[in-house]
């Protein structure tokens, strides 16, 4: 963790951190349970301190904040509203929630050019800082997402540093460039139940940077849980690499899909018969599905292009209603200019296809 990223959070986290502490080796299920139980017990009334920028006098941008109603009323707001998530959380997952606030902070102040924390903001730094602000409200209203019988919450991994002169050289952009370098990387964690299935999704969706800050490249990472249940929990990853001047962003997309009753990955096999042709299938329905979505641009992909995406788990989504082939840009033949797509395949339309031993929701029969 970036040292003082945190600098708002003060003292306090050792409660927290008491709160979170699970049952050591050798407990029984009862002490477990009563464990899990009480992690919710003193969160919210911390996270309500260590949340408040203002709680311990503090000097600085945190002093600058409290200070402008403008300012000090939204992040009211926000704190009120991870105030009341930090209630379904456990002692950890509130200490996470009250780092990711602290993190994003820190990093929408560079974000807007307001570098030094003790200096007074510019007009154009606070209205920067006001406007940002105001869509922090509707992020943190889904940062905790109950689903499919698990208590997700958002990891949010944000940092960000001044763009140098030498980065503005470099890059050719000069005066243009933007204010900062901005990683924002962001992926789900389930808080509860804690167990060794739920840890070890938490192992295989946990995303990491690519680069380093003073690599002139920003990151962006979010995602989207398509699908949760006892069996399989799918979740799609969207990720852009922006280096500074380059002419556009690096996007891509993948899904990380978890059979949570092994704690694997899922692979083809788990999802159709060997032999049964569904390698052709896929590729046909594609070919088709993407003709038809890019006819206006006068493009039809290559089917050797499409199959070498169609049949590859990692671009697989499971959903309730079907299986979800992702396409990022590039993968199907297509120029820069037709972006990424998908195309979703009913498993009713699969049916001959499928494993019949499959996980839900993968039916065979319908």
């Amino acid at each position: 963790m970036r040292p003082g990223a945190l600098g708002f959070v003060g003292i306090g986290f050792a409660a927290l951190a008491l709160v979170s502490c699970g049952p050591k080796p050798g407990q029984g299920a009862h002490t477990a349970t009563n464990a899990q139980n009480n992690a919710h017990v003193a969160a919210p009334t911390q996270v309500a301190h260590l949340l408040d920028p203002c709680a311990n006098n503090q000097t600085g941008f945190a002093h600058t904040l409290c200070a402008t109603p403008s300012l000090a009323a939204l992040d009211t707001q926000i704190r009120q509203s991870l105030q009341n998530d930090a209630s379904t959380l456990s002692g950890e997952g509130a200490q996470m929630l009250v780092q990711n606030q602290q993190r994003w902070r820190e990093a929408q102040r560079i974000a807007c050019g307001w570098v030094n924390p003790a200096a007074a903001p510019t007009a154009d730094q606070s209205t920067c800082l006001l406007n940002l602000m105001r869509s922090r409200i509707g992020e943190v209203r889904d940062a905790v997402l109950s689903l499919g019988g698990y208590t997700f919450e958002r990891v949010e991994l944000l940092d960000a540093a001044p763009v140098t002169d030498a980065m503005r050289s470099s890059s050719g952009l000069g005066s243009d460039a933007p204010p900062a370098i901005l990683r924002d990387i962001r992926y789900p964690r389930i808080d509860v139940p804690q167990n060794p299935q739920t840890q070890r999704f938490n192992e295989l969706v946990a995303q990491e940077p690519q680069f380093r800050l003073q690599d002139a490249t920003s990151e962006t990472v979010t995602y989207h849980i398509a699908y949760a249940g006892p069996d399989i929990i799918s979740v799609r990853i969207d990720s852009s690499a922006d280096q500074l001047g380059a002419a556009h962003p690096s996007d891509s997309s993948k899904a990380i899909t978890v059979l949570m009753r092994t704690g694997r990955l899922l692979e083809a096999s788990d999802v159709f018969r060997d032999g049964s042709g569904w390698e052709d299938f896929l590729t046909q329905r594609a070919v088709r599905d993407l003709t038809r979505q890019y006819r206006s641009y006068g493009f039809a992909p290559s089917p050797s292009d499409v199959r070498e995406t169609a049949t590859k788990p990692h671009l697989w989504l499971v959903t309730d209603a079907g299986l979800v082939l992702l396409f990022p840009p590039y993968s199907f033949g297509g120029p820069r200019a037709l972006d990424g797509a998908e195309v979703t395949i009913p498993w009713t339309d699969l049916q001959r296809y499928l494993n019949p031993n499959a996980p839900a929701p993968i039916r065979a029969s319908a």
